[in-house]
């Protein structure tokens, strides 16, 4: 009688723990699947906020075993020399904070604008390598900030301190910044 009763505490031990002989626990699991996801996102997060657009995007193919999501190949794309023209921030500005969000960071956009943007409407950038770029024609320029560093098609997959970005910036009036929810489509 007595073995009996201890094959029955076996058998609900076994039962009530919710696993084979030998096999994880469901919560484990699931636990270690959260874990692997969660730093997945922020190895990830880390190489492209570090400028490592491309160790990113192999470090994503290689972890998950899939392609690269959409999302994370235009944030490459938003580097792109193509991408250096006035007009196409809003794009970019876009692309990198989907990016960033996807991984798990709080991105913010900047929205730059100068006083009078109808009469004096450009405004200038001065790359590393000391040439002026028009950043725009219509006096608004938008561009991801995160942690104290700028994020555009001008300053590379790395950013840069948003100090510097600011220093660098120019125009015949004014350069206004505000935080936006959302990118404006000015044409």
């Amino acid at each position: 009688m007595n073995f009996l009763r201890g094959c029955v505490a076996m058998l609900l031990l076994v039962g009530l723990s919710g696993t084979a002989s030998g096999a994880a626990p469901v919560a484990e699991v699931v636990a270690t699947q959260v874990v692997a996801a969660d730093s997945l996102r922020t190895h990830t997060f880390s190489l492209l906020a570090r400028g490592q657009v491309t160790e990113a995007i192999d470090y994503w193919v290689l972890t998950t075993g899939k392609e690269a999501p959409a999302w994370l190949l235009a944030a490459r794309a938003s580097f792109d020399a193509s991408k250096q023209v006035a007009g196409a921030c809003q794009g970019v500005a876009q692309s990198l904070h989907t990016a960033f969000t996807q991984l798990g960071g709080k991105p913010e956009f900047v929205q730059l604008s100068t006083r009078s943007q109808k009469d004096f409407g450009y405004i200038m950038f001065k790359l590393v390598n000391g040439k002026d770029v028009n950043v725009s024609h219509t006096g608004y320029h938008v561009l991801v900030r995160m942690q104290g560093r700028a994020y555009d098609a001008y300053t590379g997959a790395a950013g840069m301190p948003w100090a510097e970005y600011m220093s660098r910036l120019g125009a015949r009036t004014e350069i206004t910044e505000k935080v936006v929810e959302t990118v404006a489509r000015v044409p």
